[in-house]
């Protein structure tokens, strides 16, 4: 299937999906060996793929996690400058708790099942602010108590956010 993503001379356009997996006070955060900061587990939505179905997708072929019910808490749009190209990205924020039983929750570091670069690890939430995450709104995802609808535009730093 193919991903949504577009390329336009220095510009790019990304459809995506992530989710914020969360453990006893822990959240999963992803590590690419090309990059010096942490993300959230996900990718890119298909064509003609909704975004629940996404997510659920990508969860299965990260982490090889089943019979999930995930839940949406935010979507952003961000506007920013990566390896000089302009990127515009569309982002659908899901969250789950884990169970204490689950696999995931007793391993320090986890490989992407789906790509060789990427590692996650489980991070305190008190030390979320001694990591470099990318995007920004990460560090405050579940203060709110209903959906969000964030745009950040790194280009001239301006956030808007529709409630």
């Amino acid at each position: 299937m193919n991903d949504i993503s577009y390329i336009s001379n220095d510009n790019k356009f990304n459809f995506r999906v992530c989710c914020l997996i969360e453990n006893k006070n822990k959240y999963l955060l992803e590590k690419n060996i090309e990059t010096d900061f942490l993300n959230l587990p996900g990718g890119r939505v298909h064509l003609l793929e909704n975004t629940y179905d996404a997510i659920k997708r990508e969860l299965k072929e990260e982490l090889n996690l089943d019979n999930v019910n995930p839940k949406l808490i935010k979507t952003s749009e961000q506007f920013f400058v990566f390896d000089n190209i302009n990127y515009h990205e569309i982002n659908f924020v899901y969250y789950i708790k884990l169970k204490n039983d689950n696999v995931l929750c007793r391993q320090k570091e986890i490989k992407n099942l789906d790509n060789k670069n990427e590692t996650m690890v489980w991070i305190n939430k008190k030390q979320l602010k001694n990591y470099k995450i990318l995007p920004e709104f990460i560090y405050n995802l579940k203060n709110s108590r209903h959906i969000s609808h964030l745009i950040f535009n790194k280009i001239d730093y301006n956030l808007i956010q529709f409630n």
